[in-house]
Parts: structure tokens; sequence; C-alpha cells
């Protein structure tokens, strides 16, 4: 293995870890993460959504240099992925009153995981129309925004003929 494709695998493997401690060891209680008005909140979701969307261009496009091996295409994108994760758990988990079965940290991370991979066991469901809105705006981004950069950058993988 070349060390550029150990760097980068060594990357994907602590950054993903590095966002899990950062969300498991971060002192966060559900009333610091649920404060505001609803038409707040709203509007801080959709910017960070933005920006979320933003860094996800950003890095789809630094992945595409003609130098890149395919390992360092997609670390970055791994990268949002687990920022997208951590972003959602944090809103489910300051709103787990909203949603049936969401008590824990470990079950807001999971309940993401799911929804993102679109598993959906229906252990946890949302129960209030604010969560269920958010949900919707998670599956529709994760289908949109997601699956474009990663189908944008597979298809720069895909043989160029002529």
């Amino acid at each position: 293995m070349t060390l550029r494709r150990l760097r980068s695998w060594a990357g994907m493997v602590l950054s993903t870890v590095g966002f899990g401690i950062l969300y498991f060891s971060v002192p966060m209680t559900r009333k610091d993460l649920s404060g505001g008005t609803p038409a707040v909140r709203a509007l801080v979701l959709l910017a960070a959504l933005g920006l979320i969307a933003l860094v996800l261009v950003v890095q789809a496009r630094r992945s595409l240099g003609e130098d890149r091996l395919m390992i360092e295409r997609f670390a970055p994108l791994l990268g949002v992925v687990n920022l997208v994760v951590l972003f959602f758990s944090l809103i489910y988990y300051g709103n787990a009153g909203s949603f049936s079965g969401l008590e824990t940290k470990m079950d807001s991370l999971y309940f993401t995981v799911s929804t993102l991979c679109t598993v959906g066991y229906g252990d946890i469901t949302p129960i209030s129309q604010g969560a269920r809105a958010v949900v919707t705006v998670q599956m529709v981004f994760d289908l949109v925004i997601v699956t474009s950069a990663i189908s944008f950058i597979v298809s720069a993988w895909k043989p160029r003929g002529g």
C-alpha cells in the first residue's frame, strides 16, 4: 500500500472516530439544543444545511483532481457524510421529546444513520409534525445532495472514451 493510500485510509478512519468522540464527549443537554422559537430553529436548520451543501460541493470538486487516487476522491465525501450525521443526530437529540423511542445520544445517532441508509426499522419514530418535517428534510437532503455528489464523483471515475 502506498503512503498516499495509507494516509487517505487513516484520514477517513480518524475523521470518523473523531466525529464520534466529539459527538459523545461534548457535554450537551437536550435543553442546550432545543432553545429558540420554531421559526428561528427552522432558519438555523436551513442555513446549516446550505452550509453543509456548500462544503459538500467544494469537497466534491476537490476530489476530482486528475492526480487523485480513488480513495483520495472518496475520503472528503465520508467527512461530509460524518458532518451530516453529526448535525442531524444533534437535532434529533435536542428534540427527543418529539420522537417515540429516542432518549439518548446513541438513539439519535442510530436513528440518523438508519434514515440516511433508508433502513427505517420503525423502532424510533417522529411523533410531532415538527419532527416529521425535520426528518423529511433529512431524507430529501440525503437523497438529493449526498447522492448527487457521490454520482458526480463516481462518473468521474468512469473511463472516458472517444
